[in-house]
């Protein structure tokens, strides 16, 4: 794997563009400003020398910087939306991916209930908030900054420090006021609104179980009253956004105002300094609205990095020690716990590169504990050394999102492209079922059937190209056919470590040199 398509790769592209993005914003919001006083400037001079007599001045070189800025502008602006998003859209997928590594290393997640309703969905719009934070916070700032040391140097050369200095005060005021108030109104305001969806869609899943239950009425009347409560919450946050609004405005009007009139030499230069300032102080007024996106940005990441699902530590989790090196992994010292048909015993094995370990045993025999335990153990003690996915897990209940087959996998890699779907689809023989990359899923893959959805679980962490993949049943739902081709497929990963449980080991898939055999229902420790 490239290191493009690597998460380290992927980070580094993503911070290259955000400084690019962050440039080209502050060269189109310069040369704005710029043209706008300029333009003003220009103006005002031809009518004051075509008003007086026998006065002139020279027009090429003002002409010329009018439309330098002019094609500055425009191309600052189209160069600067098609960066900044580019970069804050791979910000949201290193957060969805981020998000989804922390989960899988912890054992607690899906009891905590992440994968399902209102936290489920919580953690997804808040990786969107903390990447989209680039463009609403970041680069506002940014351009506003600069945009100002520009006007303030411009304005002073031009007139004096004194309207210069009352420039830059008007322009700290709307800052500090935009900072102190951005307040939870637009934090409480989303909360709301994705805990009415996360109750709309299972209220859809659910009908008839509901209306069978005699439960209607009372789920209407709880989604009215969340309703009203989303209402409130953006009344609220209209009322906040409108008080900040026209604070600023009136700093703004009054910066403007002061600005022009302290000391300007001349009727040219008086226009120049007033549209120069309008121009900045604009810009400024966007800070109110970064600052709202800076707090809600800020509270996500903070949920993103210490919320119990994601981070805490499983203290009833199985001891596990585990290595790992260029020729393989190994695991030892994990206590199986005894049963009524077995006794306790303590389990260790390794496993060459490109070598697989097949866990079989009954139902409830402990296969998906002690798969759950390795990777978690393997994600700690495994360092990146080109940032290449350490370990990928498949769980027996994994999960889908709705959208499109492609958009799912894309979130284990974002720079899939659709040719590199269907061709993983197509090694699945997914593509026998008419998927493709464009393939909608449904709520939850329900549009898949049970086969179908394992395969697609699996193509996601393969299209991850993992040191060490671990999948627990990757044959449930399938036909022998196709679990014969797709036990082929993961035994034959040159480069990938692969540790599978399975009830039992199925004839074509005997144990050879490559394929061993860890039973945890045998009577006696039979690690290899």
């Amino acid at each position: 794997m490239s290191s493009s398509r690597s998460p380290n790769g992927r980070g580094r592209r993503a911070r290259s563009l955000a400084a690019g993005g962050l440039v080209l914003a502050v060269v189109a919001e310069v040369s704005s400003a710029g043209l706008l006083g300029l333009s003003g400037w220009f103006i005002s001079s031809c009518a004051v020398a075509g008003a007086a007599t026998f006065s002139s001045f020279s027009y090429i070189a003002p002409s010329g910087g009018v439309r330098a800025f002019a094609l500055a502008r425009v191309t600052g602006n189209y160069s600067k939306r098609l960066v900044l998003h580019a970069a804050a859209l791979r910000r949201v997928a290193i957060a969805r991916s981020g998000l989804f590594d922390r989960a899988a290393a912890n054992g607690r997640a899906q009891a905590d209930g992440l994968w399902s309703g209102e936290l489920l969905d919580r953690s997804m719009a808040d990786a969107d908030s903390a990447g989209m934070a680039l463009i609403e916070c970041t680069t506002p700032v940014a351009v506003t900054a600069a945009l100002t040391v520009g006007a303030v140097l411009a304005v002073a050369v031009s007139t004096s420090l004194a309207p210069a200095a009352v420039l830059a005060a008007g322009v700290v005021l709307m800052a500090v006021i935009a900072h102190r108030t951005p307040g939870t109104a637009r934090e409480a305001e989303q909360h709301t609104r994705k805990a009415l969806r996360a109750e709309l869609v299972t209220a859809v899943d659910a009908w008839t179980e509901i209306a069978s239950l005699g439960a209607a009425e009372q789920l209407a009347a709880r989604t009215t009253a969340r309703f009203t409560r989303l209402d409130t919450a953006r009344e609220t946050a209209s009322r906040r956004r409108h008080r900040t609004a026209l604070t600023t405005g009136l700093i703004g009007t009054a910066t403007v105002t002061a600005t022009a009139a302290t000391g300007a030499p001349d009727a040219p230069t008086f226009v120049f300094v007033a549209l120069l300032s309008l121009g900045v102080l604009a810009q400024a007024e966007q800070l109110a609205a970064a600052a709202e996106a800076g707090a809600t940005a800020r509270a996500a990441h903070r949920r993103l990095t210490t919320s119990v699902p994601l981070s805490a530590r499983d203290t009833t989790a199985p001891e596990i020690r585990s290595w790992f090196t260029e020729q393989g992994i190994g695991f030892a010292d994990y206590a199986l716990a005894p049963m009524a048909l077995r006794p306790g015993r303590v389990l260790g094995a390794t496993v060459a590169r490109g070598a697989v370990l097949v866990v079989t045993g009954r139902s409830g025999s402990g296969k998906s504990t002690l798969l759950r335990a390795l990777a978690s153990s393997l994600r700690q003690a495994t360092e990146d050394r080109d940032g290449r996915p350490a370990v990928a897990a498949v769980a027996a209940d994994d999960h889908l999102f709705t959208g499109t087959l492609g958009s799912n996998w894309r979130l284990a890699d974002a720079a899939l492209t659709d040719d590199e779907i269907d061709e993983l689809l197509a090694e699945l023989r997914l593509n026998d079922s008419g998927l493709t990359a464009t393939t909608p899923v449904g709520p939850g893959g329900r549009q898949l059937s049970g086969g179908e959805l394992r395969r697609v679980y699996l193509g996601r962490a393969l299209a991850r190209n993992p040191r060490v993949l671990i999948v627990d049943e990757p044959t449930t739902g399938l036909d022998d056919r196709t679990a014969r081709h797709v036990l082929g497929v993961l035994a034959n990963l040159p480069d990938t470590t692969v540790v599978i449980a399975l009830h039992d080991v199925p004839a074509y898939l005997e144990p050879d040199g490559r394929v061993t055999q860890l039973p945890l229902d045998h009577t006696s420790q039979e690690a290899p």
